[in-house]
């Protein structure tokens, strides 16, 4: 009786694991009707089914797949998702001929997670380093001008995210910190930009650099004046030389800020001829010209 009862357990325990056994022809096709149908959420736990748990699955099965797990994420607008699986699916499937699909799909992925121009642009340059993959790697697919679309909107967050940071430079009274942005801004993302808007910053920062500097400023020539006190009533020869290098090296840093300040002046007075000759019809015209007159007045 104690061997038939072990038996009897033996194949329940037999019966019960071939039940747990998944096979492809189970899930996959039953996956690919669901997602002809759109019924995505279904369709995606048998495609779950299939790459995780089934048997016999080959490596093209394996693949698609990925593919359509990813591409409902997609569909779905779960795009955090999405990347994840098209991330996976590049790694693992380098040469499948989804591939220039999945890398527009995995850029437009990472520009709709991408948050505004004033944060992180980790996300922004995801996209564009997808995209430019795509271009460059795949000239001739049919994805290749969606993702030039996707390029262009990146480098639009990215000039405004710079405009942004430049303004507040502005805003906080550091002006040649804000010229150096909005330099960079015109020097690399000039397509993107109001051109005679963004000269004119250039100008208007540059011309006030010496308020950047204003304290600084007056700060070393304190220093410098404390020094020259010291130095005259200092007797020792060798202490004598030390706060005379210590002085020399303020009066260097001053001079720099200095020339910093007059060039910064001269360069701004050459970017308001230049803006005004090239956009005679711009609205900033008046602008540009008072600032013009106010520079060369101060010499």
């Amino acid at each position: 009786m104690k061997k038939i009862l072990i038996a009897f357990v033996s194949a329940g325990l037999f019966f019960s694991c071939a039940e747990k056994t998944v096979k492809k022809e189970q899930v996959l096709s039953r996956a690919f009707k669901l997602y002809e149908k759109g019924e995505y959420d279904d369709a995606k736990e048998y495609f779950k089914k299939a790459i995780y748990e089934a048997q016999n699955m080959t490596t093209t099965d394996i693949m698609k797949a990925r593919y359509y797990l990813a591409n409902i994420y997609y569909l779905q607008e779960n795009y955090i998702d999405a990347i994840v699986e098209f991330e996976e699916f590049l790694s693992l499937f380098p040469t499948a001929p989804q591939v220039p699909e999945v890398l527009y799909k995995l850029a437009d992925s990472y520009l709709k997670v991408s948050p505004s121009p004033d944060r992180d642009l980790t996300y922004v340059r995801k996209a564009m380093e997808k995209a430019e993959e795509l271009i460059d790697s795949y000239p001739n697919s049919v994805y290749v001008e969606k993702a030039k679309k996707i390029i262009q909107k990146c480098r639009k967050i990215e000039a405004t995210h710079l405009i942004e940071i430049a303004d507040l430079y502005e805003h906080l009274g550091k002006h040649y910190s804000a010229s150096v942005y909005y330099n960079l801004v015109y020097d690399d993302f000039s397509d993107q930009i109001q051109k005679d808007f963004i000269e004119y910053k250039i100008a208007y920062n540059l011309a006030n650099a010496d308020k950047q500097y204003t304290d600084e400023i007056k700060e070393y020539m304190r220093k410098i004046k404390e020094l020259e006190k010291k130095i005259d009533q200092e007797k020792d020869i060798e202490k004598k030389n030390v706060l005379l290098n210590r002085k020399k090296l303020l009066e260097d840093h001053l001079n720099k800020l200095k020339n910093r300040i007059r060039k910064s002046r001269e360069r701004a007075r050459a970017i308001l001829k230049h803006a005004l000759d090239r956009f005679p019809d711009s609205k900033y015209r008046k602008d540009m010209e008072d600032l013009l007159k106010n520079l060369e007045k101060e010499g």
